[in-house]
């Protein structure tokens, strides 16, 4: 393996610490009630991680029910959402949006799930095309891409929809790197996310002219009729191109 690419310990460590974010996610989706709000879920968990023994995460749950989906679209929304989580309650037939990124045996894992009760065939939509979208910009990185043309073809292929609209949550915008850090950078919040503010360079918009390379977090973030959806894709760019799934 060249520099650019990780040792298959390392890819099979990010491997299983996100196969481990699934079934928390899973856990976590078995254990939510129509009529909880948002703190109710986030207690959930919180829960399912301390019963695994997880102490760090790359960033704290996220968690968005109903309109409460979108909170991610801006600073302030995201802000505001803090103060309003006791009442914002998932209804029958609405989405719930589950952000988590514990850290499993050293190595930081990062996954959504955006979960629909009952039945919505629109919402179903979404998260679906959230999810396939995802891979379909992932299949076609290369090591030779710089970041901007990544962002550029997934604003592309998304024109596809016009139903949906693509919001570029703060700083992640539609993506980001992911690696290990020092444990002291455990004791800041959102340890993960604010690692990679001071690097530079790590973040998927349309700017950023650095080429693509190791771990990248492919996350477009789309909306419909005052709901949001996404899913994470894990890439590796190096010699070749692998999604860890």
């Amino acid at each position: 393996m060249n520099r650019t690419d990780l040792t298959d310990k390392e890819l099979e460590g990010y491997l299983e610490a996100r196969n481990f974010a699934k079934g928390a996610g899973k856990e976590i989706v078995s254990r939510i009630k129509t009529g909880m709000n948002e703190k109710e879920i986030e207690d959930i968990a919180y829960d399912v991680f301390r019963t695994s023994g997880i102490k760090q995460h790359w960033h704290m749950p996220v968690i968005g029910v109903g309109k409460g989906s979108t909170k991610l679209k801006d600073m302030y929304t995201l802000m505001s959402s803090y103060m309003t989580k006791h009442t914002r309650t998932l209804l029958e037939n609405d989405i719930v949006l589950i952000d988590i990124a514990p850290v499993y045996n050293g190595y930081p894992a990062d996954y959504t799930i955006s979960h629909v009760t009952g039945s919505n065939p629109d919402l179903e939509a979404l998260a679906a095309y959230a999810h396939d979208v995802s891979y379909m910009i992932a299949g076609q990185v290369n090591q030779g891409m710089v970041v901007a043309d990544v962002f550029q073809h997934a604003k592309e292929l998304i024109k596809a929809k016009p139903e949906y609209t693509l919001a570029l949550p703060p700083l992640i915008s539609m993506g980001h790197r992911l690696c290990r850090i020092p444990p002291l950078w455990q004791r800041f919040p959102e340890p993960g996310l604010t690692y990679l503010l001071l690097r530079g360079r790590s973040f998927i918009s349309s700017g950023n002219s650095a080429q693509m390379s190791r771990l990248w977090v492919i996350e477009p973030y789309l909306m419909y009729k005052e709901r949001a959806a996404k899913f994470e894709v894990l890439v590796h760019v190096g010699e070749e191109t692998m999604i860890l799934d």
